[in-house]
């Protein structure tokens, strides 16, 4: 199985890297004293689609303790209710992955009401978000332990938290909470979640009991670990991985395929990888040389390497091998997260930081935790919560001290979250699941996540999935951010 660090990074940390400050590096996790923020609430409004929808924003932070009582960590969230409340209206709770990640792309970069662009003299500002998701449902955006301004607490630890379980169980906590609080029994429950947050949402599923759940949004999401783990003698990532490879190579032109679209190319390098290709690898050492140069030869088609290069590695190119080959002609990496970026070999990135932390798409250089001046500035004016610390929106610091082994159970060592998915929407026969991902999203290959689901046991007759021309982050850029607003209008509407 893959180190903690190595693991974590694959799973990527999602956030808007432009919009923070870096703080030092290699510092653990403080605690961070202060009193309990929130609830704060504060009237506002946006104009969506013609009509001006008027909000209440809602900050507040929760202690999390111990089984004796003891105070831990906090976690936050912040929460968009349409004026005047209406108790039956669909609520949509939203989190990022990495682990270590925040809310702050979906929240300030897709759904929220409030948006981090780029202004005229190319400083991030805020401003109203067109394609906001308010208009069909309450928002609430949550942050966990040592995110945001969730924080280890005085004498407390965040570590009972930062494991699958105890990371599901307090997010699903504060769901419960937050549903009773505000008297929304009967409001239908939609849970989103990015990368990591997709593992998260999954593992959620095994204790959700009889919360009704109308609809589960996994976007690029992390499922499978033990499938999508590149060791030796584990084949699956390679398959996984190939079509995104190919468009990315397409998109350079150093791809030989007879396709038009990104859609094209993943859809002909699909075909191969689990066909032709996968029943290659499945031969391993019987595999004869001609045909083991024929699949070389065509993969070099497909992925623009040459094909020595990728017979010499036995037909499986590995991820970071792609990334610093591809186009190292012209001294470049592409980007892990996004196949479409591409940047110089970073030179101050700590020499034992994992490669994937060195993602030019990622934008890291020598900083364990990101900060967002932007969004710290928001809540202090926008929302009047009296904080005296800055919104975290990314933390290695986290990602490295996770706990990512399995709790003890009957699978072993098997790392699979999809399967606990199933159940629930077994047991309640109107719940739908939308996955969506990227083309270029070599972090979460889409083609892993969809292995995941369909194997999963889940009813496939309420699965929607949806390919973005697009990397990690299918909201980036105008195009992502309208098309998901219309494709969530739709779920959380046509229910």
């Amino acid at each position: 199985m893959m180190g903690k660090r190595a693991r974590g990074l694959v799973l990527s940390l999602m956030m808007t890297a432009a919009a923070g400050t870096a703080l030092a590096q290699g510092a653990p996790v403080p605690e961070i004293a202060g009193p309990i923020l929130g609830p704060v609430t504060t009237p506002h409004s946006i104009t969506l689609s013609g009509k001006t929808v008027r909000y209440t924003a809602t900050f507040a932070e929760t202690v999390l303790k111990d089984a004796a009582g003891k105070p831990l960590a906090s976690i936050s969230a912040t929460s968009y209710v349409a004026s005047p409340m209406v108790k039956t209206r669909p609520v949509l709770f939203v989190f990022n992955g990495g682990p270590g990640a925040s809310s702050s792309p979906l929240h300030f970069g897709a759904f929220g009401p409030r948006s981090i662009v780029k202004g005229a003299d190319g400083n991030r500002v805020l401003a109203d978000n067109p394609n906001s998701l308010l208009a069909d449902a309450d928002l609430v955006f949550i942050d966990p332990v040592g995110t945001g301004f969730s924080r280890v607490l005085p004498g407390g630890d965040g570590h009972p938290y930062w494991n699958a379980d105890g990371d599901a169980q307090a997010v699903l906590g504060l769901i419960r909470d937050w549903l009773r609080d505000q008297g929304r029994a009967g409001s239908p429950v939609y849970i989103a979640g990015e990368s990591y947050g997709g593992f998260r949402l999954a593992t959620m599923m095994k204790f959700v009991g009889d919360l009704p759940i109308a609809g589960l949004i996994l976007i690029s999401p992390a499922l499978d670990f033990t499938a999508t783990a590149e060791n030796p003698g584990n084949d699956l990532p390679h398959i996984f991985e190939l079509p995104a490879m190919a468009v990315t190579a397409w998109k350079h032109g150093r791809a030989k395929i007879d396709a038009q679209t990104p859609d094209q190319v993943f859809q002909v390098a699909a075909n191969y990888a689990e066909g032709p290709y996968a029943l290659a690898l499945l031969k391993g050492g019987r595999l004869p040389a001609t045909e083991r140069d024929a699949v070389a030869a065509r993969l070099g088609e497909l992925i623009g390497l040459p094909a020595k290069t990728i017979a010499d590695a036995n037909l499986r190119i590995g991820t970071q091998t792609f990334l610093e080959t591809l186009l190292a002609d012209q001294g470049l990496v592409v980007g892990r997260l996004d196949g479409r970026v591409t940047g110089p070999a970073p030179k101050d990135a700590p020499a034992d930081r994992p490669a994937a932390a060195k993602d030019p798409a990622l934008g890291l250089g020598r900083t364990n935790v990101i900060t967002s001046s932007v969004a710290t500035d928001y809540f202090k004016r926008e929302l009047n919560v009296p904080v005296d610390r800055d919104y975290v929106s990314l933390t290695l610091d986290v990602n490295f001290g996770w706990n990512f082994q399995p709790a003890k159970r009957e699978d072993g060592f098997y790392v699979n979250a999809a399967p606990d998915i199933a159940p629930v929407m077994k047991a309640q026969a109107r719940t739908r699941l939308l996955l969506v991902g990227g083309y270029y999203d070599m972090t979460v290959p889409l083609l892993s996540a969809r292995y995941a689901i369909d194997r999963a046991g889940i009813p496939l007759d309420r699965v929607t999935v949806a390919a973005f021309d697009a990397g990690h982050s299918p909201f980036d850029g105008e195009a992502g951010q309208v098309r998901m607003q219309e494709m969530m209008h739709g779920f959380l509407v046509g229910r």
